[in-house]
């Protein structure tokens, strides 16, 4: 089994046109604010795939994943519930509705290729936290610590039930190679009804440039509120 990373899209809606990352200013405060769109990744599965699919929300809006199969071949990969299937082998299921997803994996013979995202799309930097970064490359990093403590959540924690957005980022301080951030997500227990949380974050940088995190906290605030920690590393 392979598998690989890869960022498909950077969106720097502050850059003006023409403006690459290579040569893009850094952050000022003038910059009202910023969105990245980060957080797709390939695997290569051999059947059985070791997966459970769901359809998303709406009629022909793709399939999610649901659930990860003890002893399958995704159980070793960086999936997790929650993650929005966007190809196989390279054809875009993203309009597909749940039986069609379903052919087409059944119909492919050997190993399949997946390409898939954490389903957050872009997430709003607001002024306020841009004027605690000094460079594309922190906020870069802010944008992956808040997507790793996601998955995380994802992974960890069936008691906030799914998380299915990112409202947006309220805080962010990036030292070196730890970063801290605090942001709003919004949870549902029952698909229906949903609630809000206030997350906070650790992340470090590792050589290899994936980020672990170090520590995780939520702080719910409905019925009689309760801070519940998920990760605390010493």
């Amino acid at each position: 089994m392979q598998q690989r990373s890869s960022i498909s899209t950077f969106l720097l809606a502050w850059l003006p046109l023409g403006c690459s990352l290579l040569n893009a200013a850094p952050i000022t405060r003038q910059s009202i604010s910023l969105f990245v769109a980060l957080g797709d990744y390939s695997v290569n599965l051999e059947k059985p795939l070791g997966i459970i699919l769901e359809e998303r929300g709406t009629e022909n809006s793709g399939v999610q994943v649901k659930e990860i199969v003890k002893g399958g071949a995704a159980e070793s990969t960086r999936m997790v519930p929650g993650d929005v299937l966007l190809q196989v082998n390279e054809i875009d299921v993203t309009t597909y509705d749940f039986d069609s997803v379903m052919d087409l994996l059944i119909s492919t013979d050997g190993s399949i290729d997946l390409t898939l995202g954490d389903g957050l799309g872009q997430m709003d930097m607001p002024k306020n936290v841009l004027n605690f970064l000094t460079s594309t490359e922190d906020a870069f990093f802010v944008d992956a610590v808040v997507r790793e403590a996601v998955r995380e959540c994802r992974q960890r924690s069936r008691k906030l039930g799914d998380l299915l957005q990112v409202e947006v980022i309220i805080g962010a301080g990036v030292r070196d190679s730890r970063g801290q951030v605090r942001f709003f997500a919004i949870f549902s227990t029952d698909g229906v009804s949903t609630y809000s949380c206030n997350m906070s974050a650790t992340g470090v940088r590792q050589n290899d440039e994936s980020i672990r995190i170090v520590a995780l906290s939520c702080a719910k605030d409905e019925g009689l509120g309760q801070t519940l920690e998920l990760i605390r590393e010493d």
